[in-house]
């Protein structure tokens, strides 16, 4: 989840990353509590893995909140483009973070191939799983609806992060219940292993996302097209170049070349400008929107610097 698709009914009020970042602090506390009953009672490690899962997320979950508040602070004469790339930064850290986690699970399984253990209270071990699956699926959902109203890296980060923890403790029902069944006791530890590997895409993912905002990737082609298309619809602009995106926390900065009649007035190219702005920022109401203005055919600057795509 790189960026809203549905812009149509998309906002921007970043206090809901907040409030995002405050109930995920939370709702991971209460699984804390319930997954270590679990695993004290159970001695399983598909439990385990899903409580070294809750443990990274109360670290990053208080990391992103940190990280959250401080990209809100408004630009200062250090930071005038803002503090949106700490989303980033944190972003990356939880990448790493997930990363030692599916290592630690992986070990502990093949210690559990070494030296099985019998798994206890099945039932207690179970009904704590389906409870965290309905704590997360709760989670999910505050977050899903905040992302509509703040576009935060480090919130969609988490997002993504806890939808897969429901498949996890789905797979830590289906390990208990085949153990209670009578499955293999290496089916546990062999399940253990395919949730270190899950985390370790899931970190890839995660950690590529954060690079993708810290180097400046582009959005996607259907927004670059969406913003085309509200230039070449505008009468008085007769062509766009040199269009550049880039996220920088919950702020999408937009700047482009437009050309124009070169027979226009100063005020007039303004007020073209001014209104190619304002339907801009209406499809993305977190975006900084900069517009040069060139005269129609001349499209010669000494501006960009870097070699590479200007169009």
């Amino acid at each position: 989840m790189i960026a809203p698709t549905n812009t149509d009914n998309y906002t921007h009020e970043p206090k809901y990353a907040l409030i995002a970042s405050i109930f995920a602090v939370g709702t991971v506390t209460a699984l804390i509590v319930l997954k270590i009953i679990a695993y004290w009672l159970s001695g399983s490690t598909a439990v385990l893995s899903t409580l070294a899962d809750s443990i990274v997320d109360i670290a990053v979950s208080i990391m992103m909140l940190l990280a959250v508040r401080y990209s809100l602070k408004p630009a200062d004469e250090q930071h005038r483009h803002g503090h949106g790339k700490i989303e980033g930064i944190a972003a990356l850290f939880q990448g790493a973070f997930m990363a030692a986690a599916g290592l630690f699970i992986l070990f502990e399984a093949l210690h559990k191939f070494m030296n099985p253990e019998e798994v206890q209270s099945h039932a207690l071990a179970i009904i704590v799983a389906v409870t965290a699956i309905g704590m997360t699926l709760v989670l999910v959902s505050v977050q899903k609806y905040c992302l509509q109203k703040a576009p935060s890296l480090a919130i969609e980060a988490d997002y993504a992060h806890y939808k897969s923890d429901i498949f996890l403790n789905l797979a830590v029902i289906i390990v208990l219940f085949a153990d209670y069944k009578g499955a293999p006791i290496w089916f546990d530890p062999l399940i253990a292993i395919g949730i270190a590997i899950y985390f370790f895409i899931i970190a890839g993912r995660i950690s590529l996302q954060s690079l993708d905002m810290l180097m400046d990737k582009e959005v996607s082609f259907e927004h670059r097209r969406r913003i085309e298309a509200i230039v070449n619809a505008h009468e008085e602009a007769l062509g766009i170049h040199d269009l550049r995106t880039r996220r920088s926390g919950m702020t999408l900065h937009i700047s482009f070349d437009v050309e124009m009649n070169p027979d226009m007035t100063l005020c007039q190219s303004h007020g073209v400008v001014r209104e190619l702005e304002q339907e801009i920022v209406t499809l993305f109401p977190n975006a900084e929107v900069l517009i040069h203005v060139d005269p129609h055919g001349d499209t010669a600057d000494t501006r960009h610097k870097v070699a590479g795509v200007h169009h």
